[in-house]
């Protein structure tokens, strides 16, 4: 539609204003990014970065580091060459090419709900409010009828992989703190108007908004500092025992309540769909991610911790590591050669943390990696694998599983360090329950990562007990299970509110026993 010739002399004498109070450069110095079919110009201020100009305009480029130049992931080409956008200063003209989408799997599958509480009118939306990716749930109250759902990877994902990235990234920026709150509040009310719309319902309806996720992130959400999370004692500044939070478009805000800074609403969302506290047997619940976090218990309580697994898990940290998005190697067998499964089949481009872990439980049975967790240089793996080996000039190996697809001496090591904090864990639990693996009744995996692990090579590397292999039970996203039946049935808030009550958590920075158990379980 043709503007106004009033309005387009007002927007001609407002930007000739700007340019005489800021100068020319600052009004149209931009990149040119193109995503699929769609080019955007991006406006950057002088001296920024790459990774800076698209994040703040709404691009979620992975920076597992949080743009420390560390992680390689933001690689993006930039006029046909690839660069890291973090370390690459953003020049007038430039041309940026971004894939069109991140497209894969995210688990919104959950264990059975309850039915509705009578009574209840309206709707209810339930959010899984992850690390790595969000969930939405939208419910009509009255029959308890899932109308819609969507879900993403969390858009924060530019300021860094893990929690500890983001809250740096709030104590660095001066308006670090918000950038994040404001981001990951968007996103929410776009699925939000997602579910809506598919559902042919109206954001006056919506009476409720429940959000489990980890500690730092509800208090991102909610625009609380975080910055003591990050340091001992690691308290917060709430564990959002009465739940309320900050409106988000009108519709009021409940937060799962928290046991500790690394023990969030996720956990004891979680918890509640499990039902671990009304269950004589001996259970363990475990959430494995860029923190692991488990309980140990049943009717009469449980003990709880969390350890800093790193990102590996979700594959970053790792060389050709990547989320479970298209073109992520998911899971590697051995039958006479290497078989893999792919995210949306085609070309490999690299793994995530489930091909992870059988790719390294696989190499261990060929051979290829030693119990130290040695990747064998070519001379001395057993002479049917040499064929996958090169030398990376150390000593070592590197093993290639695909032409895109490689795995160094350091991706072992990674890995090692990640199942040994959860084995080393696990191990602390038990022995101040005064128990052995023998004893556990039943091992809960909750959320993606656990719900797409193989037992068998899960317990190979050593990071659950081999007495736990035949107890293993996915649970599905049982964040967004536990969301779910609170945003159904309000009597659930009474039970969740007594969930942080039972449980006793143990911090294990600086516990002797838990350096011991960690040391431990390094070897394979």
């Amino acid at each position: 539609m043709p503007l106004d010739k009033g309005i387009y002399f007002c927007i001609k004498y407002y930007l000739y204003i700007i340019y005489l109070l800021y100068g020319w450069g600052k009004l149209v110095s931009s990149i040119q990014v193109q995503q699929g079919a769609k080019i955007t110009p991006v406006p950057f201020e002088a001296g920024e970065t790459l990774l800076s100009a698209l994040r703040r305009a709404g691009y979620s480029i992975p920076a597992a580091c949080g743009g420390k130049g560390r992680c390689g992931k933001c690689r993006v080409k930039v006029s046909g060459v690839p660069r890291l956008a973090c370390e690459t200063k953003a020049q007038d003209g430039d041309w940026i090419d971004l894939p069109e989408t991140m497209r894969g799997v995210i688990l919104t599958d959950t264990l059975t709900l309850p039915k509705a509480q009578a009574g209840r009118s309206g709707l209810g939306a339930a959010v899984d409010l992850g690390t790595t990716t969000v969930a939405l749930r939208l419910f009509d109250r009255a029959d308890g009828k899932l109308l819609a759902q969507a879900q993403d990877w969390n858009a924060q994902a530019p300021y860094g992989a893990d929690v500890i990235s983001r809250i740096q990234h709030t104590m660095e920026a001066s308006d670090g703190l918000g950038e994040l709150s404001r981001c990951i509040r968007a996103q929410t009310e776009t699925l939000l108007g997602q579910t809506l719309s598919a559902a042919g319902r109206k954001l006056e309806e919506v009476k409720e908004l429940v959000i489990a996720g980890n500690t730092v992130m509800q208090h991102l959400f909610d625009g609380r500092e975080v910055a003591s999370i990050a340091r001992a004692p690691f308290q917060p500044e709430t564990l959002f025992e009465d739940g309320a939070g900050e409106l988000l478009s009108g519709i009021p805000v409940q937060f799962a309540p928290c046991v500790a800074g690394y023990v969030g609403g996720d956990i004891t969302a979680g918890l509640l769909a499990d039902g671990l506290f009304v269950q004589p047997e001996l259970r363990l619940f475990l959430d494995i991610g860029t923190n692991g976090e488990m309980a140990l218990g049943n009717e009469n309580g449980a003990l709880c911790c969390a350890v800093a697994s790193g990102p590996a898990f979700e594959g970053a940290g790792i060389s050709c590591g990547m989320l479970g998005i298209t073109g992520a190697v998911s899971h590697v067998s051995y039958d006479r050669g290497f078989l893999c499964d792919i995210v949306g089949g085609g070309e490999a481009k690299g793994i995530c943390g489930s091909g992870l872990v059988d790719l390294v439980a696989v190499l261990l049975e060929r051979g290829v990696i030693d119990e130290s967790g040695r990747l064998l240089p070519p001379q001395d793996a057993p002479e049917d694998m040499r064929r996958y080996l090169t030398e990376d000039g150390q000593g070592n190996g590197v093993f290639h599983l695909t032409k895109a697809v490689s795995l160094t001496a350091r991706d072992v090591r990674n890995l090692q360090l990640a199942k040994a904090a959860v084995a080393g864990g696990i191990r602390v639990l038990l022995e101040q329950r005064g128990v052995t693996a023998d004893d556990i009744a039943s091992v809960e995996l909750a959320g993606g990562f656990g719900n797409y692990l193989s037992p068998e090579n899960v317990v190979r590397i050593g990071m659950l007990p081999r007495a736990c292999l035949s107890k293993i039970r996915p649970l599905g996203n049982a964040a967004l299970a536990g969301a779910s039946m609170l945003a159904l049935d309000g009597e659930n808030w009474r039970k969740l509110a007594e969930i942080p009550e039972k449980c006793r958590y143990l911090e294990l920075s600086g516990r002797d026993d838990f350096s011991r158990a960690f040391t431990d379980s390094l070897t394979f």
